[in-house]
């Protein structure tokens, strides 16, 4: 087998000018289709890897929605979970909040004060806190006043009215995600119980895990625990719409840009049919001194993927090299109010390697097939008369 590497090798890096163009054409083909496709399924990756970050920086790893109002003892049960690593306590409802007549459309959170420093950072007494979006659009400052509306209302005298109240702006918080930051408002428990009343949205937990990548296996202990007196949801669930159109979107277009890669193996083959009209003379003289058409279809497919080894290696190569850039200085940038994030890293997946190595080295194979089966059945007869 070495001898016959060797052989390879040579016919590879020697031969006219005419087929050392084409070998480059290949090489560069090659190099170029997989480095694209790598980069291309390095951004996707890095886009979804910040993502996931940033919803599990915002966000609870789970959401419990209870259908009873037993919460101490399931709080306790769920704290001693080995992946558990807080638990609070929550209701949500929806509400209008109105300054100066503008009324806007939120999501009201309810928890207790301690909870509201720890997750936003925000020490709320009597009043509320707004994400900095729908601050900014109301046009809120710290200590100002707002109107706060339930849209469930209450009977009068007069007619079914809404039930409000005014509350000052104890403090802003920003968690980089469009519905926290623009569309939500933050209060005490007591607080919203005196204006809403039992007219929540969801009643539950929100919990924190230690490893968030292992809430669907914690989302199956914690339904255990409540049993039908609950509603579990990870942020996988919660946000499975999202993740499933985005893995779509970069499977199909590395299977387009993988196309790249298959046109730039067609050079191989056009090579290779050279290749082969270059040494024909060579292959009839080596099969008079015993050499087998096995090993002459070895010969030529071994040029076929060694062409396309070096193309994906160097193909592999530019692609780290453009990751680096792309993540050192920040080269993709996006709208951070669009995107939850100012910039797209580079980030590949073991498996995306595997798959365009694996996948670029096959298609350089199978490019080789046909020359190599050509060279193999030549006649050794034929060549030497007309030689």
């Amino acid at each position: 087998m070495s001898w016959l590497l060797r052989i390879s090798l040579r016919y590879l890096f020697s031969g006219k000018a005419s087929t050392q163009l084409v070998s480059l054409i290949a090489l560069v083909g090659i190099s170029l289709g997989v480095s694209a496709l790598l980069l291309t399924m390095g951004v996707f990756s890095g886009f979804q890897r910040q993502l996931k970050e940033k919803i599990l920086s915002a966000s609870p790893h789970l959401v419990v929605s209870l259908f009873d109002h037993d919460k101490q003892e399931h709080i306790d049960k769920i704290k001693r979970l080995d992946q558990v690593e807080r638990v609070y306590f929550v209701a949500i409802y929806q509400a209008l909040v109105s300054k100066e007549g503008r009324l806007f459309s939120v999501g009201v959170k309810a928890l207790k004060e301690e909870d509201i420093k720890q997750i936003y950072g925000v020490d709320v007494k009597n009043g509320i806190a707004l994400g900095v979006g729908l601050a900014d659009i109301m046009g809120v400052g710290k200590g100002q006043e707002v109107l706060l509306l339930s849209p469930m209302g209450q009977r009068t005298p007069f007619g079914f009215l809404p039930r409000a109240r005014a509350f000052l702006v104890d403090g802003f918080f920003q968690k980089g995600i469009f519905e926290q930051d623009y569309a939500t408002v933050v209060m005490r428990l007591d607080s919203a119980g005196e204006l809403f009343g039992e007219s929540y949205q969801l009643l539950g937990y929100e919990i924190y895990l230690k490893d968030p990548y292992k809430a669907q296996e914690v989302r199956e202990k914690v339904e255990d625990i409540l049993g039908p007196s609950a509603v579990v949801r990870s942020w996988i669930d919660l946000n499975k719409a999202l993740f499933n159109a985005l893995q779509f979107e970069k499977v199909a277009l590395s299977f387009v840009l993988m196309l790249m890669v298959l046109i730039a193996s067609f050079n191989i083959t056009s090579l290779l049919f050279m290749k082969t009209r270059e040494k024909v003379k060579d292959i009839a003289i080596l099969r008079t001194f015993g050499l087998k058409r096995r090993q002459v279809l070895l010969i030529f497919l071994m040029q076929g993927l060694l062409l396309g080894a070096f193309g994906t290696l160097l193909g592999f190569s530019f692609s780290l090299v453009g990751a680096f850039f792309i993540n050192r200085y920040e080269l993709i940038r996006v709208p951070a109010d669009v995107y939850m994030m100012d910039h797209i890293p580079a980030y590949f997946e073991i498996g995306d390697i595997a798959f365009t190595l694996l996948g670029a080295l096959l298609l350089s194979l199978l490019s080789s097939l046909l020359p190599a089966y050509r060279a193999s059945k030549e006649s050794i007869v034929r060549v030497l008369r007309n030689e």
